[in-house]
């Protein structure tokens, strides 16, 4: 199997070098080089990731730490191209020489998660990276993107690599299978609520541990917390930095095939409130019902970072309709709570 269209590689970019290495020796039991700027990390004697420094100008808009995955391609360049021609997209970091065997750039996708090219042979984990159910403890088993709506990636995805989204469960929350040319599995994708991704959109690493139970005792050990059990057989987790992961016990393929468990995220009480706005608007003659219905619409549109009028309108690819629409919702509601009470 090829790696090029392959995630190969991981790192985390920090803003404390020395917490960073000795919590991820605790947790992964990972050996670091000793004074570099780009520690590589190791599992075993094999390449297993890289800590270093948060970018400066990461720092500036307190970017928290996070975990980067990255694509294997063999023309950076005309890869940077094509993902600059797709509508959404933006490269953060144009291409540049990492050493001299290696090549990357960095791009944020439409849906707004980042990841790197990479061009060359250093920044190269062991097969196992990008082949799921084969990582052994300390390695990345499989990586995920959380994403409200496919269709914000599915496109961009299959121009750049050629990867093809398969569904493969529906309920709680739709999940794909992230497919390569070849026919191998990538990575999935799971269009998950808020309340459970937050409000960025990312590729997640999970790592794989010797037993659940441990890695969680030795999460809370390292300051770090778990964030989310997604009852599956992995757990979402952050370090004491608010770098998100991860982890799932090794030869454990459940995460990765099985329909994930009930989704334990809060009741949509806002769209039983709305129903409610509606009746109480039509049958008692009331525009305060409408007003509140409208702030409603517009809280919800502002916290997942898309609105639904007739078209779902993402926020990062469609800017002007997104505030348009919400500009009007929000200017709706006051103006007819306003006239209900009397202000106008």
């Amino acid at each position: 199997m090829t790696s090029v269209g392959h995630f190969t590689w991981t790192d985390l970019s920090t803003y404390d070098m020395a917490a960073a290495k000795t919590a991820y020796s605790t947790l992964f039991g990972w050996r670091f080089e000793q004074d570099a700027t780009y520690a590589f990390a190791t599992q075993n004697g094999d390449p297993a990731a890289a800590v270093f420094p948060m970018p400066e100008f990461l720092a500036k808009i307190d970017m928290p730490s996070f975990w980067m995955s990255y694509v294997q391609v063999d023309d950076l360049d005309k890869a940077v191209d094509i993902a600059r021609g797709h509508p959404g997209t933006i490269i953060e970091i144009e291409p540049h020489d990492f050493d001299g065997a290696t090549r990357i750039a960095l791009v944020r996708d439409p849906a707004g998660a980042g990841f790197t090219l990479v061009q060359g042979s250093t920044l190269m984990a062991p097969a196992s990276q990008s082949l799921p159910h084969q990582a052994i403890p300390g390695q990345v088993l499989r990586r995920y993107h959380h994403v409200p709506d496919i269709t914000l990636i599915e496109g961009f995805y299959g121009a750049l690599f050629g990867w093809s989204f398969h569904k493969i469960a529906e309920t709680p929350w739709p999940v794909y299978d992230i497919r390569h040319p070849d026919g191998s599995l990538v990575a999935q994708a799971e269009e998950v609520p808020e309340t459970i991704r937050g409000k960025f959109r990312y590729w997640m690493p999970c790592f794989a541990v010797p037993s659940l139970d441990g890695a969680r005792s030795a999460v809370q050990r390292i300051g770090g917390e778990i964030t989310r059990d997604l009852q599956d057989g992995r757990l979402m987790a952050a370090d004491s930095q608010g770098a998100a992961f991860m982890i799932q016990a090794a030869g454990d393929p459940a995460g990765a095939t099985a329909t994930p468990a009930t989704d334990h995220s809060p009741r949509p009480w806002r769209a039983a409130l709305g129903l409610i706005c509606i009746w109480l608007a039509v049958v008692m003659e009331l525009p305060l019902f409408w007003g509140v219905l409208f702030l409603l619409w517009s809280w919800s549109a502002l916290r997942a970072g898309r609105a639904d009028f007739i078209d779902p309108v993402d926020r990062q690819r469609n800017p002007l309709l997104f505030w348009g629409l919400s500009a009007t919702w929000i200017g709706l509601s006051l103006w007819m709570i306003g006239a209900a009470l009397g202000l106008f």
